[in-house]
């Protein structure tokens, strides 16, 4: 089954909207997890679509009154789809989807069919011409649907008009892909450039639609590139096609893996300069960032922050990224990550914290990652004029294993506390969100008093000891995720790039007064 990759990335923020509703309702209630939940997730994973259609309705049977009874019939109508060997199969399967439903799912539910349609293991035996007509006619049917005031029920206010110009966008893509397996290339890439100029995601699904069309009208190099970009959000097969035109450009393969690893590594935005304030006082902005290498929504996030890191001195910004259990495990979180976690009452991710303050939330894909950016740079800037009201500064020294840190303020602090930290500056790990870099990994922490003296020292395998505990604690005490094991642990420290953070930070407030970076030599 091909994944629904192409509704996910047009769709991500209405699907995020019922998934923080319904976090919210299971957070109020307090309920333990429900004994079908982990029969559900393993159905969900299960490829042949018979087998998965078996397993959806033995647990509908065994658990009646489950309250993920709507996922539950969705799986089951979406395995029933697949099973479809006609067109007309599918479009009988989907008349209740589309005639049901209130509130959001009028908006979810013809982009979910159209998504059905395209993503269908029999697409190619499906008469082309009548596939662009239902996905045309579904797209009526969803701006029909925005138009009425009732199909945004429970949807807040203020996010109904974003949430309207994502599926206008969105559809636009469906549209796109209709029109380039019907090999309309000219109607395909107006739809791309209206979703495009309509601020639609430029992510996996958008690249690859575009280097098929660049691909069926000979330009070899452009759907090279367009293939690449998707190989990148691990679209599909887009790696292999974007093999097989490297191959064709080159006339042979060597070189594709280093340049397929560098587009990894490269931001999919331009971050621009750094101009210093003129009026800077000496503050240097702390930016937290809460993440997972198991969560999707952090992809955007994370390389949002990526960019933070590539634009500010460090003089101007310090950057620490804590690595969750959210959704899944992760190898990198360890004792630090988990004090930092409990100290502002994290419960997912991405959560961004900006000089103490949680007042930048959400994530995204890959293709959202430059409007994040802009995100986080905007109160970053907007905090760097002001006055910390405390000067700080540090020294640290390594003699093999142990780092050595010396620290001042310029002045008593009343109400704080200092925070040193021990941070790497790249990991490589590839989770299932796909990102396989890592910047500034927190590894370590030490809490003081500031009226104590102003000295602290890490033992990097000491360290490196207690995360490897962590990971093995997290293992054996687990409820969520029992007879869990780490297939790889990620507690060693690469010494190679290796800089301590030290802030000060109000115990009642929160707040962060300064922060100042060191690196070890």
């Amino acid at each position: 089954m091909r994944e629904k990759a192409v509704f996910i990335a047009v769709f991500a923020a209405l699907a995020a909207l019922a998934l923080a509703l319904a976090g919210q309702a299971f957070a109020q209630e307090r309920q333990a997890t429900p004994p079908e939940y982990r029969e559900l997730v393993a159905a969900s994973q299960i490829k042949d679509a018979a087998a998965r259609l078996k397993e959806f309705e033995r647990i509908k049977a065994a658990y009646p009154e489950s309250r993920f009874v709507a996922g539950i019939n969705s799986s089951i109508l979406s395995a029933k789809v697949e099973l479809a060997g006609t067109l007309d199969a599918v479009l009988a399967l989907q008349k209740d989807l589309l005639a049901g439903g209130q509130g959001a799912a009028r908006l979810q539910s013809p982009i979910v069919a159209a998504d059905q349609i395209l993503s269908h293991p029999k697409l190619k035996t499906f008469n082309k011409n009548d596939v662009v007509d239902v996905i045309l006619r579904y797209q009526e049917q969803a701006l029909k649907a925005v138009q009425d005031p009732a199909s945004f029920q429970g949807i807040p206010s203020d996010r109904q008009g974003p949430f309207k110009t994502q599926l206008i966008n969105g559809f636009e893509l469906l549209v796109a892909q209709a029109y380039l397996n019907a090999e309309d290339t000219a109607k395909a890439k107006a739809s791309l450039d209206a979703y495009k100029q309509g601020g639609g995601v430029t992510g996996g699904a958008y690249l690859y639609t575009l280097g098929g069309v660049y691909e069926k009208t000979n330009k070899t190099k452009e759907a090279y590139d367009a293939f690449l970009g998707a190989a990148v959000d691990n679209y599909q097969d887009a790696a292999d096609r974007a093999r097989e035109l490297y191959v064709k450009l080159n006339g042979k393969p060597d070189g594709f893996d280093a340049a397929l690893e560098a587009r990894v590594k490269a931001l999919p935005y331009e971050p621009g300069p750094f101009n210093a304030p003129a009026n800077w006082k000496g503050k240097a902005v702390l930016a937290e960032l809460f993440t997972g290498s198991e969560c999707p929504p952090c992809v955007g996030a994370d390389l949002g922050f990526d960019g933070l890191v590539e634009t500010y001195p460090a003089k101007f910004l310090a950057v620490l990224e804590y690595h969750l259990p959210i959704p899944r495990p992760d190898p990198m979180m360890n004792q630090a990550t988990k004090k930092r976690q409990d100290y502002y009452g994290i419960n997912s991710t991405p959560t961004v914290v900006i000089d103490g303050d949680k007042d930048a939330t959400g994530g995204g894909s890959r293709g959202m990652a430059e409007g994040k950016f802009k995100q986080y740079k905007a109160q970053i800037d907007g905090r760097l004029v002001a006055d910390p009201g405390v000067a700080l500064k540090v020294k640290t020294t390594r003699a093999g294993d142990t780092i050595k840190v010396d620290y001042d303020f310029d002045k008593p602090v009343s109400g704080a506390e200092v925070q040193i930290v021990l941070v790497q500056g790249e990991e490589k790990y590839k989770g299932s969100n796909g990102l396989e870099f890592h910047k500034l990994v927190v590894r370590d922490l030490v809490t003081a008093d500031p009226a104590a003296p102003k000295q602290a020292t890490f033992d990097l395998a000491a360290s490196e000891q207690k995360s490897d505990q962590y990971l093995t604690e997290f293992e054996n005490t687990s409820t969520r995720f029992q007879n869990f094991k780490f297939p790889e642990r990620h507690a060693r420290i690469d010494r190679s790039k290796l800089r301590i953070v030290v802030f000060l930070q109000d115990k009642e407030t929160k707040k962060v007064l300064n922060a100042v970076v060191g690196d070890v030599k």
